[in-house]
């Protein structure tokens, strides 16, 4: 009976203290991939719950879907035993293990689960339709990862079970099944967030109503820290965008110019700069007054954003002059996008068609090894200067710094 009670207490001081890091670990950082790392680590971390994987799936900005956003764990049994020998050999503690999270960022084989899930995609104004019904997961009937997990969420509770098996059949290979696994829904207030999804796949290790408990407990946690972070990422991303237009505005413009000149001097990574400025825009707002100045702007700024890539950055950079920042782009490659943004802009009708033809004149530079942001910019506007006195509704390209005197 000691010896039970003594293994007792010392479970429930290694909980306390699992939760205690985790605790310490999410209040110490607002942006989200930590977050999802931590949680996750501290679950199959043998000093935090110890499960052999553990998966985590988040609702998008809409409500509308849940999808899988990352998975921690080994992908074969080949694997499983490696890393539960790698952790034998150092014996991480907690404490060790947790801020190692920020390093697996970019390692491929921390990926290799979540991508293996990369496809799941769970409508959820159709639970009903696809939700087990409760009595098949009470009788240990099999089911699907998809079927279990609407249950859990429509229930609003966690479950777990060491009987049946969860299969996701859109992958044929038999470690993509789920057995003695729990599930813990995420939710702030009636909001769902998403849901962890924890299991011993590997060592078939049975789940009891105390690790549940103590999932339930770290889910909490997490759905908290999850709600802040994106609270924190949405109010960030309002102060980075423009009010008028809905692009990024100049504050954001300066700062993701900076990284990119990093990245360049790191790596050598092509980073290029257009300064368009809409032609006799002055014109519009005399003519047709300020409102339709700014319906204008607004119109051109989502014509720019349709029309590049997704890794690139359209900013307002100030009345009527917006920036392209275009990764991994060099000179040519960079004038071409500049001409056919500006075609673009000139075949279009803006305003309900009420204002004619609008124009834009474009600057382009190419980021060297030795720029600042400084003369990287100033080169594309020396260009853009040039273009705006040789006519207007062109795209130009110079090597060196002009000087340049107001052209409206």
């Amino acid at each position: 009976m000691d010896q039970q009670r003594e293994s007792e207490i010392e479970r429930l001081q290694r909980e306390l203290d699992f939760r205690m890091a985790v605790t310490t670990a999410i209040v110490g950082t607002l942006e989200l991939e930590p977050i999802f790392y931590i949680i996750l680590s501290g679950i199959t971390s043998g000093k935090g719950m110890g499960f052999n994987r553990a998966f985590l799936f988040l609702a998008d900005e809409s409500g509308r879907q849940l999808r899988i956003r990352l998975a921690v764990g080994p992908t074969s049994a080949h694997s499983a035993e490696e890393i539960w020998a790698a952790l034998a050999k150092h014996d991480y503690g907690l404490d060790e293990l947790l801020p190692r999270c920020r390093q697996l960022c970019d390692d491929a084989e921390t990926m290799r689960l979540t991508a293996q899930l990369g496809d799941f995609n769970l409508a959820l104004n159709g639970l009903d339709s696809v939700a087990a019904p409760s009595h098949i997961l009470y009788l240990n009937q099999d089911s699907t990862l998809e079927a279990v997990l609407s249950r859990c969420i429509l229930n609003q509770a966690p479950f777990c079970s060491n009987a049946l098996t969860m299969s996701y059949p859109q992958i044929e290979e038999a470690e993509m099944s789920f057995r003695h696994f729990a599930i813990v829904p995420l939710a702030a207030g009636d909001r769902l967030i998403g849901a962890i999804v924890a299991d011993n796949y590997f060592n078939r290790r049975p789940v009891g109503a105390d690790e549940l408990r103590s999932l339930q407990s770290i889910g909490n946690l997490a759905a908290m820290a999850i709600d802040r972070a994106q609270l924190h990422e949405r109010t960030v991303a309002m102060a980075e965008v423009d009010g008028l237009t809905g692009v990024y505005n100049r504050r954001y413009y300066e700062k993701a110019l900076v990284d990119s000149l990093a990245l360049v001097k790191r790596s050598g990574h092509g980073v290029a700069v257009v300064i368009f400025d809409v032609d006799h825009f002055k014109r519009v707002n005399d003519n047709f007054g300020h409102l339709a100045g700014d319906q204008l702007l607004r119109e051109i700024a989502q014509l720019l954003l349709k029309n590049v890539r997704q890794v690139d950055r359209v900013a307002r950079y100030g009345g009527e002059e917006f920036v392209v920042l275009l990764d991994d782009a060099d000179v040519d490659a960079a004038i071409q996008v500049a001409e056919k943004l500006r075609q673009t802009v000139h075949d279009a009708d803006f305003v309900d068609g009420r204002i004619g033809r609008v124009t834009l004149s474009a600057g382009v530079a190419a980021a060297r090894e030795e720029d600042t942001a400084d003369t990287f910019f100033q080169r594309a506007d020396s260009a853009l200067y040039r273009a705006k006195s040789e006519g207007r509704d062109r795209v130009v390209f110079i090597n060196a710094v002009e000087t340049s005197e107001a052209v409206s």
